[in-house]
């Protein structure tokens, strides 16, 4: 499983696959400077001369240009050990979807998809979703399905509760557990 994560919330995790996705050394992890922006790239998004989607195209451009390394590919490599072990990469960035992490977690599923994989990279440190429009009580059901369950994946940051809405496998539109196969919930539509 991969999460990432902020440098903020280094001092909570006791990971022991940890790594760092920057250029510049952080005491305690190894660093993965492979998988971070070009710094000239990063300077030009963090000062606004190019806007977000530029930022994107030409980070993914650079992910799939360490990608085609083969056997020496980092980020191959990663998505590979993922899969078998617990990893979390930290970045430099605040919390929030528009970050280099959420590029590079988008690119990994997408490396799993093409493979036939389930598995999905959890950002531990983007916005958290919107609001549910469950009941109160239907939102304790789902926390105590989500305490029994096996295939739930436990976001551990402080401002999301413990439910299945987190997991990783709910299409919350409908209420249904992918993995499982069937609602969670069985909620009437007003």
């Amino acid at each position: 499983m991969l999460y990432l994560d902020t440098f903020e919330n280094l001092a909570q995790d006791k990971t022991q696959n940890r790594f760092a996705i920057s250029h510049e050394a952080v005491e305690g992890l190894r660093t993965l400077p492979e998988l971070a922006p070009a710094a000239e790239l990063l300077e030009k998004w963090q000062a606004q001369q190019i806007g977000w989607d530029e930022f994107e195209r030409a980070f993914k451009d650079q992910l799939r240009a360490e990608y085609r390394k083969d056997e020496k590919s980092r980020l191959k490599g990663l998505a590979k050990y993922c899969l078998a072990n617990e990893v979390v990469l930290y970045s430099p960035e605040p919390p929030g979807a528009q970050t280099y992490r959420a590029i590079l977690a988008e690119v990994i599923n997408s490396i799993w998809e093409r493979s036939g994989e389930t598995t999905r990279a959890v950002d531990r440190a983007a916005e958290p979703a919107e609001e549910s429009a469950l009941s109160g009580e239907h939102r304790t059901q789902m926390e105590e399905i989500a305490e029994a369950c096996e295939f739930f994946q436990a976001v551990a940051t402080t401002y999301l509760r413990k439910s299945c809405l987190r997991c990783e496998y709910l299409d919350a539109r409908i209420y249904t557990c992918a993995k499982l196969g069937k609602p969670v919930i069985n909620y009437k539509w007003s």
